[in-house]
């Protein structure tokens, strides 16, 4: 009898097993694809893939953007492919057109009748957002079925970025920041390395434009991974706001309009500023904010001047401690609670508090690159807590206690943050070994109440 039961128990996992495999290849499977309904054969100029999990609390968000996009698109000319894992079933749960834990992918065009999308969902928790296989089938349904001469990916949904336990390694391979929070799943992120693996494993292997619709994602350990698999980013090294619906609608609208893609990202970020005002205003703090259009190319350049950075600081420490320790604790932040500062910023306090002439060399060789590689920013600035006049990009800086803490295991903060690749083209890691000031009371843009 105990034998049946575990017979009948095997089964009726089989059967659910099967069940969830045959609910996710619908996703990744339009209904048109049939010999009644052949796949759509038009070439758009751009297909938008958006990709991601906002959370129960602001699955509301992500809807109000497919709703104000929809009417950007009447003909065919720009098309978008959306999936979308909605949060965890809560008193704050704010989805209209998904159950809590559930999937949806679909593409939306001018058609789409949103309290429709229910019925073709499927019901997933264990929908895993980070592997990199389901980013990968939903690039290739874009490029199967709705081809375009361009492809954007939009990652939307909460972004962390690094940390040493988050971003070791799942699967035994070099991960960097971790992006997409899912919140059905105890917070497990995708990382950097998965997103590159889903991008060179489909049939798009690279991208017009990465547009992370994150916070703090715009940082040198995350877009030096990324850069070589895309033409343009968009991101910020701030906490983003999601209120008021800022960039994806008025992207898809400039597209419509402008010659070329930098056009456009330019030009949405000029319309954006308005909108990312009020955003943080809502948020009821007084948070500075920005976003950044980047030239992927121009990156290796910022990191050249980076790694000069790093070996110069390691040989002068000796000597200069004093005067590097107080840059440490002059450089900044650009969030209160996370280890992450303005490079450029950095350069130039440690060349200006030094006295050094070959800190001052590199800190004008890597305002040139950063430049070149920021083609635009908006910044946005409540009067209340410090700004900078141009902000650079994110890195991480830490002290070499913290940088040796075990983080679990006999794993330690230098060895998760060494598999990363802006680490292995500069040799960051190296100088946070070395130095022994942590930073303490430096000006921050965010954090602070």
């Amino acid at each position: 009898m105990y034998i049946c039961q575990q017979i009948q128990s095997i089964i009726a996992i089989m059967k659910k097993t099967l069940l969830m495999l045959a609910a996710v290849v619908s996703l990744f499977t339009a209904c048109s694809d049939s010999e009644d309904n052949p796949v759509d054969e038009k070439v758009a100029d751009y297909t938008i893939i958006i990709y991601g999990m906002a959370g129960g609390e602001m699955d509301h968000s992500i809807e109000d953007i497919w709703r104000e996009t929809q009417t950007w698109l009447p003909d065919g000319k720009i098309r978008v492919l959306a999936l979308n894992k909605y949060g965890s079933d809560s008193d704050n749960f704010s989805g209209k057109y998904g159950a809590p834990g559930e999937v949806l992918a679909f593409e939306l065009d001018k058609n789409t009748q949103f309290e429709t999308l229910h019925k073709e969902g499927a019901e997933m928790e264990s929908f895993e957002l980070f592997d990199p296989a389901n980013l990968t089938a939903l690039l290739n349904r874009a490029k199967k079925e709705m081809p375009a001469n361009e492809y954007v990916l939009v990652l939307y949904g909460h972004g962390g970025g690094f940390d040493a336990v988050t971003d070791y390694p799942k699967y035994n391979e070099s991960l960097t920041r971790g992006v997409l929070s899912d919140e059905t799943l105890g917070r497990m992120s995708m990382n950097m390395y998965e997103l590159t693996t889903a991008i060179s494993n489909s049939d798009i292997n690279h991208l017009k434009a990465i547009l992370f619709h994150n916070c703090l994602m715009g940082a040198m350990e995350a877009l030096t991974e990324v850069s070589p698999y895309t033409d343009y980013m968009i991101a910020t090294p701030f906490m983003l706001t999601s209120e008021e619906n800022p960039l994806i609608p008025i992207l898809v609208k400039n597209l419509r309009s402008a010659s070329d893609f930098e056009t456009a990202a330019r030009q949405t970020l000029n319309d954006s500023k308005e909108r990312l005002y009020e955003g943080y205003v809502k948020e009821g703090v007084p948070f500075n904010g920005n976003v950044e259009l980047l030239k992927s190319q121009e990156l290796q350049a910022v990191c050249d001047a980076a790694k000069k950075l790093a070996t110069r600081l390691c040989e002068l420490y000796p000597t200069q401690q004093d005067a590097i320790d107080k840059a440490t604790c002059q450089v900044y932040q650009f969030y209160q609670s996370k280890t992450y500062y303005d490079l450029l910023d950095y350069a130039g306090k440690l060349a200006e508090l030094t006295g050094d002439s070959q800190l001052a060399n590199i800190h004008n060789e890597m305002e040139t690159a950063f430049h070149r590689a920021i083609l635009q920013q908006v910044n946005i600035d409540l009067g209340v807590l410090p700004t900078l006049p141009f902000y650079s990009l994110s890195v991480v800086l830490t002290d070499h206690q913290r940088y040796n803490q075990t983080i679990y295991g006999d794993v330690d903060f230098g060895t998760s943050y060494e598999l990363n690749k802006f680490h292995r083209l500069t040799g960051w890691g190296r100088w946070l070994d070395t130095n022994q000031r942590k930073p303490v009371n430096n000006p921050c843009g965010q954090g602070v109440l």
